[in-house]
């Protein structure tokens, strides 16, 4: 059995300690912390970020179940083609790759940011019954979950048009880590060293070279709104938002659209906290997933 991650992780532990398998011929890192005859939590991480996202609440959810965290293709520690077709549909495709790649028949996703769109994109699937394994429940955290309450900033809106592939190449430490800063609250700002390793993962493999194409994905998937939003509406899994109120693109404002179109919702808001919420508040976010899952079983 593989060992356990530390209880402190960085971004190399993280990498070294991370596994790999195949996908359309294109090298896809993930994380496996097996636990066996454990139900799986399976971890999908938002844009521009990765699997590291989940590094600190990692250890106390092993402790009870198997986790499985996936680093999307283009985003993270391994692959990053361009020019590449992404898409949500596509990095549904892969956590579908990884799930079945590890014959797991049951799982629970969580998704952040970017994640939120591919959970919904898996819910659509199994409403139409076309997954051999069985989602077995869903926690959002801030993502643009409906079109309508998303708020997107000029940058990102600028990122997805022509405009992109020139601005690019523009895109220093300096200006990526203030637009990282505006997305967290006030009073759990990242460090110094927090900011220069997500740089950092987001330059591995040239990285940057894909994030016009991400970009256009996240806004593209928007064409699809009505069936992704129904998928929610429609599901007989239980399902719960774990919402940054303070997120200045999907905080208590998605929140309340959630309250409004999910029946009978269940909702945690978090004072104090921005978009990033595995990563400012890990504590609380960790007891919520466990006090959740518990309900589930």
């Amino acid at each position: 059995m593989k060992k356990r991650l530390k209880m402190y992780h960085t971004p190399q532990s993280w990498h070294k300690a991370g596994q790999y398998f195949s996908f359309h011929n294109f090298d896809i890192f993930y994380q496996h912390s097996s636990k066996t005859e454990a139900e799986t939590i399976f971890l999908i991480h938002g844009y521009p970020t990765s699997s590291y996202d989940w590094s600190k609440i990692w250890d106390t959810l092993s402790e009870r179940y198997q986790l499985v965290a996936i680093d999307l293709l283009g985003l993270g520690f391994f692959d990053k083609p361009a020019p590449y077709p992404y898409s949500v549909q596509d990095h549904a495709d892969q956590c579908i790759a990884l799930i079945e790649y590890l014959n797991l028949e049951h799982v629970h996703l969580i998704g952040h940011d970017l994640g939120v769109g591919v959970i919904q994109e898996l819910l659509d699937r199994q409403r139409q019954s076309n997954l051999k394994f069985s989602i077995q429940s869903t926690i959002f955290m801030n993502g643009s979950l409906f079109a309508e309450a998303y708020r997107p900033r000029l940058i990102q809106k600028l990122m997805a048009s022509s405009l992109g592939h020139l601005i690019v190449p523009m895109i220093s430490f300096r200006i990526f880590s203030k637009s990282m800063q505006q997305m967290f609250d006030a009073n759990h700002q990242p460090s110094a060293e927090e900011l220069k390793q997500w740089y950092e993962q987001l330059k591995f493999k040239n990285g940057k070279t894909c994030m016009v194409s991400l970009n256009q994905s996240i806004f593209d998937r928007f064409k699809h709104r009505d069936r992704l939003v129904n998928a929610m509406i429609n599901s007989t899994i239980p399902m719960l938002l774990i919402n940054g109120k303070n997120d200045p693109n999907s905080g208590q404002h998605m929140a309340i659209r959630y309250k409004e179109l999910i029946p009978n919702p269940q909702v945690i808001e978090l004072e104090n906290c921005g978009h990033w919420t595995p990563w400012e508040q890990p504590s609380i976010v960790t007891k919520e997933i466990l006090q959740f899952l518990a309900t589930t079983t």
